[in-house]
């Protein structure tokens, strides 16, 4: 679990600098930053997953300095990870994450990592299904393999609780509730 959390954390990491670099740096950082922020992704023709950050090549520096006057990023959260034995991946980890600019107290997203080539990749991303009232928090699939799980966690990390929604409170506390940590 140990190792989960540090590479959803590491993920979130070079997410950040990411961020930054498309405010104020040049082009070419920007690529080795989404270079960065790929190796953390396994994607496939069947299952693309992209980094979720970007701006047109070669932007002229006064609209870079528009753009970077009206963001504000900040480092997304890791709220919880939760383990999964799954038939199919073996030991599957779901990273709870937090949203940018205004929901940083809020999930803004899920990722499922597993083992790839005996290292872990993000294989899955998946967002808030916004049409179903919770609780329980309903996700729907955005990137990557679809993931079906078979059955409750087999171990949870509860790292620090969402305070901007009440119902992701709610989910966060019944998911720390619902097991022990490992």
């Amino acid at each position: 679990m140990d190792e989960a959390v540090s590479f959803f954390n590491s993920y979130l990491d070079a997410d950040y600098a990411g961020n930054l670099a498309v405010r104020s740096e040049s082009d070419e950082v920007l690529k080795e930053r989404q270079i960065a922020s790929r190796g953390f992704w396994h994607s496939t023709l069947n299952a693309p997953l992209s980094p979720g950050f970007g701006r047109p090549v070669g932007m002229p520096s006064e609209e870079l300095a528009r753009l970077a006057a009206k963001m504000n990023p900040v480092r997304r959260r890791l709220f919880l990870v939760a383990e999964y034995d799954d038939v199919e991946w073996g030991a599957l980890y779901a990273g709870y994450i937090g949203g940018r600019g205004r929901t940083v107290q809020s999930y803004g997203g899920l990722l499922y990592a597993a083992g790839i080539n005996g290292e872990l990749k993000i294989i899955a991303s998946y967002k808030e299904d916004i049409d179903k009232v919770p609780p329980p928090l309903r996700w729907c699939h955005s990137q990557g393999v679809e993931i079906t799980l078979s059955g409750n966690p087999v171990a949870i990390r509860p790292l620090e609780v969402p305070t901007g929604r009440i119902a992701h409170k709610q989910d966060w506390e019944a998911f720390r509730n619902a097991g022990g940590d490992r």
